[in-house]
């Protein structure tokens, strides 16, 4: 999730007071991505709802951005709408080309994009000072565009920030 108004990390000095920026009504937007294992692209879009039927856009875009996969194998948490009946009719409908496995409630680390997103959040959402909600969301799109492959690792980090 991105908020227009900042969550505040930690990272304060001791005997420091940093301003943050709180516009007033926080706008949101929802981002959703994919990192490809093996050659470590982030496939990536940002939306205004989460819901059922924005994923099944998402595995739709998957479809055209893999066309010539014939499985695609996606890691996915427990969220509600990862499971909901519209998502498992179309996984019907495409004959069996997507395989989900979905992880044991709290257990991020197990799935390698919530590094990504912990690595987003820490360079680019915590703390931020955008006014307007599509300059932070430029702001994440310029993240994940440079990102590196696969994060977590020292490389990634430094390029990130």
């Amino acid at each position: 999730d991105l908020h227009l108004n900042p969550k505040i990390a930690t990272d304060i000095k001791r005997g420091q007071q940093p301003g943050v920026l709180t516009p007033g009504k926080n706008l949101k937007r929802y981002i959703f991505g994919a990192l490809n294992a093996r050659t470590g692209p982030i496939v990536s879009g940002v939306v205004e709802h989460k819901n059922a039927a924005m994923f099944v856009e998402f595995f739709k875009y998957l479809s055209t951005t893999y066309r010539r996969a014939r499985r695609l194998h996606l890691v996915l948490d427990n969220y509600i709408i990862h499971k909901a009946g519209v998502v498992k009719r179309y996984l019907e409908s495409t004959n069996r080309r997507f395989v989900l496995h979905l992880l044991p409630p709290y257990s991020p680390n197990h799935n390698v994009i919530e590094r990504l997103w912990k690595q987003m959040h820490d360079h680019v959402t915590r703390n931020h000072r955008h006014r307007h909600i599509d300059t932070l969301v430029a702001a994440v799109r310029c993240f994940l565009h440079n990102a590196q492959p696969f994060p977590g690792t020292k490389v990634s980090t430094l390029r990130a920030a």
